[in-house]
């Protein structure tokens, strides 16, 4: 009797989930008084953020360049009181480290000097002043290496609270630049936090993560990188290892993202950083001639160990609103977690591709 041969045949697939770009648009109907009262729409865009489903609100409203900012009544104000960053009064003016945990009172690396925040943020608080001088414009800031080298420092202490406290998970790093960005001090500076616990956001981008990651067993930043890439419409450029593009669901008016190829901080090379700072170097030339006088930045880091995250960063422009000086932050991201944007993101990616190109 012949035996038959049973041949089985396993195939591989791999399941592929398209990163969606929803927006729906309103309409908003209204008797317009600089038209003679005549019938006239308003339009906005609700976007929602590929992996957390945030929403974001574009208004359709003619955008105009503002004014440059003039630094020389704040410059004025913070001097006129002691600077606690200014050198000749860190050492009595600012908190040290205990010297048993850490090694050190105050980390010293050229011109930078880490310290503990006396705003207490989260489990670690971390400032890094990154220039002896009161005031840098935003091309001193990367020119000179004054962020690179404050990054540097920062991670440097980051590392040692990792290594003494295995409790703390999540980490990352920030910078409040002017005082229309939340900055209460002018001399410039960037901070870190570190705990067990994480913020709103970077919670829900790791847990996002990782929920993209077992249903699909893809990383869902380099699908969004590629998806960008192959859209063209809000992709920058890849410089060395870090991939610059302006987020469809921006969180404030003139956002950019940066991902980097690692998940957490504490795998970053120096040449990283480098490609990072380099390129932040274009999107602040980008906001300078935009007259954006201020910004914040977080850089997020992903968990060790977990390999579904990639370390990302936030830019998102700051500026007061003419004629009253005003803020441009309001109840809508306040209250509501929710961005209202003058500017589509489309937009500011073609203005930033040119200052891009051409710096």
């Amino acid at each position: 009797m012949q035996k038959k041969l049973l041949t089985k045949i396993y195939i591989s697939v791999r399941y592929v989930k398209v990163i969606e770009f929803k927006k729906i648009i309103q309409k908003n109907v209204y008797l317009n008084p600089f038209k003679q009262f005549a019938l006239s729409e308003g339009t906005v865009e609700i976007r929602w953020d590929p992996l957390t489903q945030i929403t974001s609100r574009i208004v359709h409203f003619p955008a105009r360049k503002f004014e440059k900012f003039n630094f020389d009544e704040a410059i004025k104000t913070s001097l006129h009181v002691r600077c606690p960053f200014c050198p000749e009064n860190i050492s009595e003016m600012t908190s040290k480290f205990d010297k048993e945990v850490f090694g050190f009172e105050r980390f010293t690396a050229g011109d930078v000097t880490v310290i503990p925040n006396i705003l207490t943020f989260d489990k670690y608080c971390l400032v890094a002043i990154i220039s002896k001088e009161h005031f840098i414009n935003m091309d001193g800031l990367i020119e000179n290496d004054h962020f690179s080298n404050g990054l540097s420092a920062l991670l440097h202490v980051l590392k040692i609270i990792r290594e003494k406290d295995k409790e703390v998970r999540f980490f990352s790093v920030n910078c409040n630049y002017m005082p229309m960005s939340g900055s209460s001090i002018l001399h410039p500076h960037i901070q870190a936090i570190a705990g067990e616990y994480p913020t709103n956001y970077h919670g829900m981008i790791v847990q996002k993560s990782g929920g993209y990651h077992n249903e699909t067993k893809q990383v869902y930043w380099e699908e969004l990188i590629r998806e960008e890439t192959n859209l063209n419409e809000r992709f920058i450029k890849e410089l060395g290892k870090a991939h610059w593009y302006v987020p469809f669901a921006p969180r404030g008016n003139g956002d950019i993202g940066c991902i980097f190829e690692k998940s957490s901080f504490f795998e970053l090379t120096d040449s990283d950083i480098n490609d990072f700072c380099n390129g932040l170097k274009k999107v602040l030339r980008y906001f300078k001639q935009e007259n954006v006088p201020g910004f914040n930045l977080s850089i997020f880091s992903g968990i060790e160990g977990e390999d579904h995250f990639r370390a990302n960063a936030r830019i998102v422009a700051r500026r007061f609103l003419p004629p009253v000086n005003a803020a441009d932050s309001n109840y809508f991201d306040k209250l509501h977690m929710e961005s209202a944007c003058l500017y589509l993101p489309e937009d500011v990616s073609n203005k930033l591709r040119t200052v891009w190109e051409n710096s």
